[in-house]
């Protein structure tokens, strides 16, 4: 028995170890990493909420400049630092397509990383794309991944969002002012606008094709109108133009 024994250790010390692959290595290092993030997180939660704040307003910033040039409109001279964060939380859509492209992408690696572990001939097949030289270039591209989602997000929603206002088919409403707008009429009430969006100290609307600047220190009222009243309110001009018309034959039959 002692002999066995002594055997077995003999040869189990005389196997060979199983070499890691590239992709073990590369897997070794994003661990590290991820641990040592993690612990520095810990050790300063502050750091998160500064960098969700950075992230929000990047993304305020990105939207709200590419929603204003597609009306050929510079708005950051009426803008504050503040309002950056204003617009990505108004637009949460946003946001949450951020985070579900984020985690799909978590997703993949995590099964790429599973099928590397459990299947070892899709390991050896995958290695070459872990290389020492290939490496580098990959931790470098998947950290610019989420910087890429924000950018092509906030990108897309703008020109969605733009369509929509110049095609008519965003929410609209009547704007009450307290004081008048100095042009040939002296106008106190807008009908039929269409918010592009709010700052802290400004209503951006869209009415008669041109986008207006308004004080929320002039705004009296804003009252949303109903879907129909759109559509009705192009009718009543005729009614009320038909009535004089029809008036005079009654009273002269």
């Amino acid at each position: 028995m002692a002999a066995t024994a002594q055997q077995t250790e003999s040869s189990s010390e005389a196997a060979p170890a199983t070499p890691l692959l590239h992709g073990d290595v590369y897997d070794q290092k994003v661990d590290s990493l991820t641990r040592r993030a993690g612990r520095y997180l810990k050790s300063q939660p502050a750091l998160l909420l500064t960098g969700s704040y950075l992230f929000c307003s990047l993304l305020g910033l990105i939207f709200v400049v590419a929603l204003f040039d597609k009306f050929d409109f510079a708005v950051l001279p009426y803008l504050e630092i503040s309002d950056f964060l204003l617009a990505a939380l108004s637009n949460p859509w946003t946001i949450l397509q951020f985070i579900l492209w984020t985690l799909g992408v978590v997703t993949l690696l995590w099964l790429d990383r599973a099928a590397r572990q459990r299947f070892r001939s899709y390991a050896r097949f995958s290695d070459r794309f872990y290389k020492p030289r290939y490496q580098r270039i990959s931790l470098y591209m998947f950290a610019s991944l989420p910087v890429l989602f924000l950018i092509d997000i906030a990108l897309m929603e703008a020109i969605g969002q733009s369509r929509a206002i110049k095609a008519g088919t965003t929410p609209r409403f009547n704007l009450s002012l307290i004081y008048p707008v100095f042009d040939d009429n002296k106008t106190m009430q807008m009908e039929q606008i269409q918010i592009i969006a709010r700052s802290v100290s400004y209503l951006f609307v869209y009415h008669q094709n041109q986008i207006k600047v308004i004080p929320h220190a002039n705004v009296a009222g804003l009252f949303p109108l109903p879907a129909a009243k759109t559509d009705t309110s192009k009718a009543e001009p005729n009614k009320a133009k038909s009535e004089p018309a029809a008036n005079p034959a009654a009273k002269n039959p």
